[in-house]
């Protein structure tokens, strides 16, 4: 302030930075003699001197600090051409949206554009016929959320250190969670796991028949293939393909493996974090020590990335933001969660392990639970869940096996699998076929004779709606009887 005599911050950036900056009027005491104005030197001449040589020292020292943040703006200034925000759709749930260019090139391949083909709700849409939204806008609208959140902690917690490689890695892994969606979405899961399960049947009869006490270990890696079988795992194959396809692209927005981390690998956890081994070293206190033994990716000083697509700890990420929102748009459901609330209120702290992980305020904690939590609960019991929706699905999984018997389909070298082959083999042209419309369309143009049984089914069942009946139904106990355990969920088959 000028009360203690020093400049105010306008001018002192001026003389610092500002070559041509004028310098300051005489005062009255500059019209002294050079023994009055400095009455430690001896001579005019000797002051003068060291003036001469301190104002060169100062010359040199403004003209380092000025070359030195030249280089730092310019430094920050400089945004790739694939990261310019050029991409802007316009999203019926978040509006107009801003994305970087490389994730327009990532959406105008076949690989991605496959989606529009893929309902959201799969089955849903026979019971609501307004849920015909597909998984291609939910994996763009997924991403801009990743792409939103993450910007707001790079702006919030410059500590953190997040690169734009961060921010393009985790914002690619919302855009690419999906891509390994087959037909009807989770329910052919549930027809890959069911035939899995017979497989299982299958195998210990003709152990029991030939004197074995279980399976052929060929068996046992064939029906845990099935059993395990997730379109998380697809979507992590088909985007290594993605990465082949557009290496270029990719290394030009700057995505490269280096001792910051291996991009290519980071973003495949992302999607699909090894949650099972992570949730053991979690509950072991040894996460932080053994990070690295298992996440490649990132370094455990980054282990808040892994809980932003696919949350490993809370299940609380923006994949389930944007489907709560548009599930709920397109269902008719007028009920909705602020997620922008929870994405600027957010703080990445460290957990009691000194792990850095994704923490909501305190005082956000009732509107997780009455408000995400509820609307969750609600779209199961509504949607998801509703008892004819059910029906239909079970119906559809016979129909699926049916045309899995006879049903061929062309994959890599010419290769004819069955539709389940092409998922447990994640076949890389046969697999991508596998969409809502690949299997309607046969079943309703009858050209293949061999799903004739299947086609009539079809018919039956799902578009003339002669369904199954629901016999009974009945609410299950919480715990089991004198204790605090939860009550075991008996399988369907025992149902």
């Amino acid at each position: 302030s000028s009360r203690s005599g020093s400049a105010p911050p306008a001018l002192c950036a001026m003389s610092l930075f500002d070559d041509d900056a004028a310098e300051p009027a005489p005062s009255a005491s500059d019209e002294l003699s050079g023994d009055a104005r400095m009455p430690g030197r001896t001579s005019a001449v000797g002051s003068s001197t060291d003036d001469m040589e301190a104002m060169t020292e100062h010359a040199r020292i403004k003209a380092l600090v000025q070359d030195r943040v030249r280089n730092i703006l310019a430094a920050r200034s400089i945004v790739l051409p694939l990261l310019r925000e050029t991409f802007t759709p316009n999203d019926p749930v978040h509006g107009l949206m801003h994305l970087p260019a490389i994730v327009k090139v990532v959406v105008d391949t076949l690989t991605f554009q496959r989606m529009r083909q893929i309902k959201q709700l799969g089955i849903c849409a026979l019971v609501y016929p307004g849920a015909t939204h597909n998984r291609f806008f939910h994996s763009i609208g997924t991403c801009f959320l990743a792409y939103e959140l993450t910007k707001v902690l790079q702006v919030r917690q410059p500590e953190l250190c997040i690169s734009n490689r961060d921010v393009l890695c985790i914002s690619l892994a919302g855009l690419c969670h999906d891509l390994g969606h087959p037909c009807f979405s989770h329910m052919f899961e549930g027809f890959v796991h069911s035939l899995g399960k017979e497989k299982r049947e299958q195998a210990n009869t003709r152990a029991a028949a030939e004197g074995r006490d279980e399976p052929t270990e060929e068996e046992k890696k064939t029906i845990a293939t099935y059993e395990s079988w997730t379109h998380e795992q697809a979507s992590v194959f088909l985007l290594k393909g993605l990465f082949k396809e557009l290496e270029g692209p990719f290394r030009e927005a700057g995505l490269r493996v280096d001792d910051d981390g291996d991009d290519f690998m980071c973003i495949g956890e992302l999607i699909d974090p090894p949650k099972t081994e992570l949730e053991a070293l979690l509950a072991e206190t040894q996460l932080k020590g053994k990070w690295s033994s298992i996440i490649k990716g990132r370094p455990v000083e980054k282990a808040w990335m892994y809980e932003i697509v696919s949350n490993w700890r809370s299940g609380i990420d923006v994949d389930k933001f944007d489907y709560f929102r548009r599930d709920a748009l397109h269902l008719g459901i007028q009920r909705q969660f602020d997620h922008g609330r929870y994405i600027k209120g957010i703080k990445v702290v460290d957990d009691e392990g000194g792990v850095p992980t994704i923490s909501p305020p305190d005082k956000d904690k009732d509107n997780l639970r009455e408000n995400m939590m509820e609307l969750r609960k609600h779209l199961h019991r509504t949607a998801y869940q509703h008892k004819t929706v059910k029906k239909l699905e079970i119906h559809m999984i016979d129909i699926l096996k049916r045309m899995d018997e006879a049903l061929r389909v062309t994959g890599l070298n010419g290769c004819k699998l069955r539709m389940s082959e092409a998922a447990v083999t994640f076949d890389p042209v046969a697999y991508p076929k596998l969409t809502d419309t690949f299997v309607e369309s046969r079943l309703l143009d009858r050209e293949d004779d061999t799903i004739t049984q299947a086609a009539d089914l079809y018919e039956q069942h799902i578009l003339r709606r002669q369904m199954m009946r629901l016999v009974a139904d009945w609410d299950l106990p919480r715990f089991l009887d004198g204790s605090d355990r939860p009550f075991p969920l008996p399988e369907s088959e025992e149902v």
